[in-house]
């Protein structure tokens, strides 16, 4: 039995219409914007095509900028899968949350010093699933998941498991996150990794560049519709996926070797073979993409053939909990039919990598 793609979507600065992102990945479009308030570069979702359902949900329920991106993803995967009128459990991933409803409450609170009677339930990371749920109607089992920056690639692992465990027939899995606040952001220039202006007409992140170009907060969403099958009918399939996690003496815990990424790309290769390309989490930092391409390069050390590895951050910046399904996403795009690794990883040391066929 094989772990079918039924269809996938996603938003992101890129576009947010597959033929928008194939377009901005194969022209190499310059998709970043400076933010008003902080002055730093940021890759920001700025052509969400218009739903008069998305709409009135969204303003029935109050929902925040990660679950409306949600939506608009999630809603597309949807319908290209033909499940409008099925039954499907929801397996989503975001780092931080409804960021936008947390800090809007907290804002208020600190105003008047009182918190209204939807603060807590509309500044949960569940409150995200359970929102996608109400709005396709499903009643199946409806998840939200946070494990750092691998949070949407941790939801697709937990996917896989409910389908082979005989658990569910249909899972929709993916991630989403809105972090263009200015609270967020201050917090990620606190750590001295971003990136400033770059001139005129040049990508603001550049994945794996000498010297680091420094990372880029982008916001975005993308899903994908698996299921179990025996013949994929030529859809693509998920080969494999595995996890992995270390301790290192670092803020992120990952060490310069990138342990826990080198176990999960070794144990998918020893069981499928290497890729035709590797779509690395290279988020732009100096010590984040040196571990990563130590431990890509550990992998072709005894090989005469060069290694092909890209990231899509140039076009999408770092989306945190969403980054993994995005670059799933951007692989089905630009390199259909073919084998492709896909890696994401976070604090804690976890990582996680997934074989696409």
């Amino acid at each position: 039995m094989q772990i079918t793609i039924q269809s996938h979507a996603s938003v992101s600065a890129a576009g947010s219409t597959k033929e928008a992102a194939l377009a901005s990945y194969r022209e190499g479009r310059v998709c970043w914007s400076i933010d008003e308030v902080t002055g730093l570069p940021v890759y920001r979702v700025k052509d969400l095509s218009h739903s008069h359902k998305i709409q009135a949900f969204a303003e029935e329920r109050g929902v925040d900028r990660t679950t409306l991106l949600a939506l608009h993803a999630a809603d597309q995967a949807v319908a290209e899968a033909g499940w409008q009128d099925k039954d499907f459990s929801i397996l989503m991933g975001c780092s931080r949350g409804p960021t936008g409803n947390w800090e809007e409450a907290f804002a208020e609170f600190t105003e008047t010093g009182k918190a209204g009677p939807k603060t807590s339930p509309s500044t949960t990371l569940g409150s995200i699933g359970f929102a996608l749920a109400d709005y396709f109607g499903t009643s199946a089992l409806a998840s939200s998941l946070s494990v750092t920056c691998s949070s949407g690639m941790h939801a697709i692992l937990h996917g896989v498991a409910l389908l082979r465990a005989g658990m569910a027939e249909r899972v929709l899995v993916g991630g989403a996150e809105a972090p263009l606040t200015t609270f967020t952001l201050r917090q990620m220039e606190a750590l001295r990794i971003c990136a400033p202006i770059p001139p005129a007409g040049e990508h603001a992140c550049r994945p794996m560049s000498t010297p680091a170009s420094g990372m880029v907060v982008g916001e975005g969403a993308a899903f994908l519709a698996l299921s179990l099958e025996n013949d994929a009918a030529g859809k693509p399939v998920i080969e494999g996926i595995a996890f992995g996690r270390e301790r290192a003496r670092s803020l992120t815990g990952i060490s310069r070797q990138g342990a826990a990424l080198h176990h999960c790309m070794s144990e998918l290769i020893e069981a499928n073979g290497f890729p035709d390309l590797i779509v690395a989490h290279a988020p732009g930092t100096r010590r984040g993409d040196a571990a990563e391409l130590a431990a890509i390069q550990a992998l072709y050390e005894n090989l005469p053939e060069d290694r092909v590895v890209t990231s899509f951050k140039w076009a999408t910046g770092h989306t945190f909990g969403a980054s993994g399904p995005l670059a799933v996403c951007g692989a089905l795009l630009v390199m259909p039919g073919k084998k492709v690794l896909v890696n994401a990883t976070g604090f804690g040391g976890n990582g996680v990598s997934l074989m696409l066929g």
